[in-house]
């Protein structure tokens, strides 16, 4: 389970009157690159493309790492003033990384493990992934950790995969709380433990993570993992997923309502969580909603 890299943690940025200044005295490092990169990352923040974009590329013709990996985000999701160039952007990236930018090595790392703008190379990926790991880059971590777990450009190794899911997990990386707590329920490069899985399952849903929303609701609509049945529990999460779109989740949240577990039985509330789920391709809620109109 990865997900996008998480970018803006490394750029930074300046209004247009303090970047002409800065341009104007740039040569004489009269304004370092640092307050420039400050408002890229101002701007970027603000959602002010149009006006870091100008700037990541002054900070390019000074050979800055920031600007480079600020192009390479540019191209990647094709920021307003960009349209979508994954070259361009795996371009850049790499000048960023091969100056030690964490975050360009991370996000190179996924270019080459998703084929963006380069030929897919596992080994590639894993070997950019590393160095923005072994840098403290938290998105890496955890995606070092999927590498390791699935033995993409690298030989499988579950307790290496333990071992860079709690890197990010104990920095309050979502995915890498997820992760780590699939390894603690299977027992997966760690001896198998129900409550750390149920730890860290609720430390990642906490956060929003749908996935892991629905497994809590699964376990305690079912009373899995040494955890008490608890119908308003699994309702609870049950609901947090649903209303983030997961269909599997509306698709059980249907049942609770159809069934009254944990709420009043309400036939108009389970059509409606059905159809959600349904409208998604999920083949039971389908069989459910036809099941109702009998």
């Amino acid at each position: 389970m990865i997900r996008a890299i998480v970018f803006i943690t490394s750029c930074f940025l300046m209004s247009g009157v303090e970047f002409a200044q800065a341009s104007q005295n740039a040569s004489s490092s009269t304004i370092s690159d640092s307050e420039i990169s400050q408002r890229v990352y101002d701007f970027l923040k603000q959602g002010r493309y149009a006006e870091a974009f100008p700037l990541c590329q002054h900070l390019v013709e000074l050979d800055n790492a920031t600007g480079q990996v600020c192009l390479g985000i540019f191209y990647n999701f094709g920021q307003s003033v960009v349209n979508q160039n994954y070259k361009q952007a795996a371009f850049w990236y790499r000048k960023a990384a091969e100056q030690g930018n964490k975050t360009a090595q991370g996000d190179l790392g996924s270019m080459f493990r998703d084929g963006h703008g380069v030929k897919q190379d596992y080994t590639k990926a894993f070997f950019w992934y590393k160095k923005a790991a072994e840098q403290g880059y938290i998105s890496a971590q955890n995606n070092l950790g999927f590498m390791f777990e699935n033995g993409y450009g690298v030989t499988q190794d579950y307790t290496q995969a333990v071992y860079w899911f709690r890197k990010a997990a104990e920095q309050g990386d979502a995915d890498a709380q997820s992760n780590l707590g699939i390894m603690y329920e299977k027992g997966l490069g760690i001896v198998k433990n129900y409550n750390q899985a149920i730890f860290w399952y609720s430390k990642a849903a906490q956060q929003g993570d749908a996935l892991t929303q629905r497994l809590l609701g699964i376990y305690y609509g079912n009373g899995l993992l040494g955890i008490t049945r608890d119908y308003n529990q699994a309702i609870h999460w049950f609901r947090k997923a649903a209303e983030q779109g997961d269909a599997d989740a509306q698709s059980n949240l249907g049942i609770m309502y159809e069934k009254g577990l944990g709420v009043v039985k309400d036939y108009k509330q389970a059509i409606f969580w059905y159809k959600k789920a349904a409208e998604q391709g999920n083949a039971s809620a389908l069989a459910a909603l036809n099941n109702l109109s009998r």
